[in-house]
């Protein structure tokens, strides 16, 4: 059976009504990143504790950590701050050694919420003119010693690609996992990121990720005007045929639907349970269950 789940912040912030709003979709996979308007880095043990507690109220599993680990991170020297990315998506900011320090709370939250996937991301792109294959190279060598962190502990990193970073595309990140060539680095792959990045998300962009991918980010995109956020099925990207590859290439990891819409009537809540819809839609055009 084909995996789906989302990130709880994508129903609600508060915690326990995402929580019961999911259940009641029937999803059965979610990610920590946003929770009671804090990032899950920086709960407190007692959150941590409770959150874990709703969790097994409602019988949910955890698909990964979802932190914002080298998101809102120089990736060289820089006396910059850092100003929020959107109203709404929470990151956590700070020089590398800040991020190390929070992978290390992140590592002690797999034990507690029974995941072994935690994700990263590409560093800010303060320098658009930065030569791609230098971007790759000090990404790289930035990553080295997280990785070796979760390496001992016997987790996974996942990458994703994210237009905010200097890896925007599948093709890139595939690169930097590529060259440092262990089994705890692997790809989280938005193929929505990807097309607002400029790129063809499937099946170019696919291809050139395919063999690293282990968890999947799921928003679909309108072109109609200026381009927009829709409800996945209503939008311009190909579910079906990703879903395909994805199957054929042995994919056994989670969908996780990342709608990042908001209904004129519903909210985010009403957003998520579209995109839902649309899935399942799509798993059954296809043949999947």
């Amino acid at each position: 059976m084909f995996k789906i789940g989302t990130i709880t912040d994508q129903a609600d912030m508060d915690f326990e009504k995402a929580l019961a709003f999911i259940k009641g979709l029937g999803i059965e996979y979610v990610e920590l990143h946003a929770l009671w308007n804090k990032n899950i880095e920086e709960l407190d043990d007692d959150e941590i504790a409770e959150a874990g507690r709703l969790l097994g109220k409602y019988g949910l599993k955890t698909s990964l950590i979802s932190s914002t680990l080298f998101l809102q991170c120089h990736l060289f020297e820089s006396d910059k701050t850092f100003g929020p990315i959107d109203d709404y998506f929470i990151t956590i900011a700070g020089d590398w050694g800040f991020h190390m320090k929070a992978l290390e709370r992140c590592i002690k939250l797999c034990d507690v919420f029974d995941t072994d996937k935690i994700r990263i991301f590409g560093f800010i792109k303060e320098d658009p003119d930065l030569d791609e294959n230098r971007a790759v190279e000090k990404v790289k060598e930035s990553l080295i010693k997280p990785l070796e962190m979760v390496e001992k502990e016997g987790l996974t990193l996942v990458l994703e690609n994210c237009p905010h970073t200097y890896l925007q595309f599948g093709s890139l990140t595939s690169r930097v996992i590529e060259e440092i060539g262990s089994k705890h680095f692997r790809a989280l792959w938005d193929p929505a990121n990807a097309m607002r990045s400029g790129g063809k998300p499937y099946p170019e962009d696919y291809g050139n990720i395919r063999r690293y991918i282990k968890h999947v980010h799921a928003k679909d995109i309108s072109l109609d005007g200026e381009p927009h956020m829709v409800p996945l099925g209503e939008g311009v990207i190909d579910y079906g045929g990703i879903v395909r590859s994805l199957l054929d290439d042995g994919f056994s990891g989670v969908l996780s639907l990342e709608p990042e819409y908001v209904d004129e009537k519903g909210g985010r809540p009403e957003g998520l349970r579209k995109s839902y819809e649309g899935i399942k839609t799509v798993l059954k055009e296809i043949g999947v269950s």
